[in-house]
């Protein structure tokens, strides 16, 4: 069984890049903790396999599922998380899009819950310029934002913080561990 499962979905390599930075920061916590899947290879039972769930997706065009979870999305219903912590980032452009930014963590975040996942990791939205967001709840985003094209300087920190979050809400290392890895 796969401890952490990171499902990502790119068609360029922004996604892929982030999925891969936070792989790296939980293998610094326990080595071999995650395992990475492209989700256009990516089945269900692959999913299911997992003890948490990370999902990456970029919203394209005006707040559209990335073509490999656009067309993965059907077989979502396939997919029992009942009990499994799931945790969402996603890749926008908020001065380009600031009524539509991340809608597909949105998309994606309301699909896990429907599918019996608890979602973790929800973000602060107070330091992004958007005006609406299928992925925003109150004042939270479902998962991390990640601005590539407008905030690529706060990537890495932002990546670091989030991970930090989710490995304790997802109760697999406290302050200490996380503090020695460097997260």
């Amino acid at each position: 069984m796969t401890r952490i499962g990171i499902f990502y979905g790119s068609n360029g390599l922004r996604t892929e890049h982030v999925t891969y930075e936070i792989k790296k920061l939980l293998d610094e916590i326990e080595p071999g903790l995650s395992t990475v899947f492209n989700i256009a290879r990516g089945t269900p039972q692959d999913i299911e396999a997992s003890d948490y769930v990370i999902f990456g997706v970029p919203s394209w065009n005006i707040g559209q599922l990335q073509d490999d979870w656009g067309l993965f999305f059907p077989r979502m219903n396939e997919v029992d998380l009942q009990g499994v912590k799931v945790a969402i980032f996603g890749l926008g452009d908020q001065d380009g899009y600031p009524t539509t930014f991340l809608d597909a963590v949105g998309i994606l975040g309301k699909k896990a819950i429907e599918r019996g996942g608890e979602l973790v990791g929800y973000w602060p939205a107070r330091n992004y310029q958007v005006e609406a967001s299928l992925a925003l709840e109150g004042d939270q985003f479902m998962g991390l934002a990640i601005d590539e094209d407008s905030e690529p300087e706060l990537t890495p920190e932002r990546i670091r913080a989030w991970v930090k979050l989710i490995v304790e809400e997802f109760g697999i290392a406290e302050g200490e561990v996380v503090k020695q890895a460097g997260v």
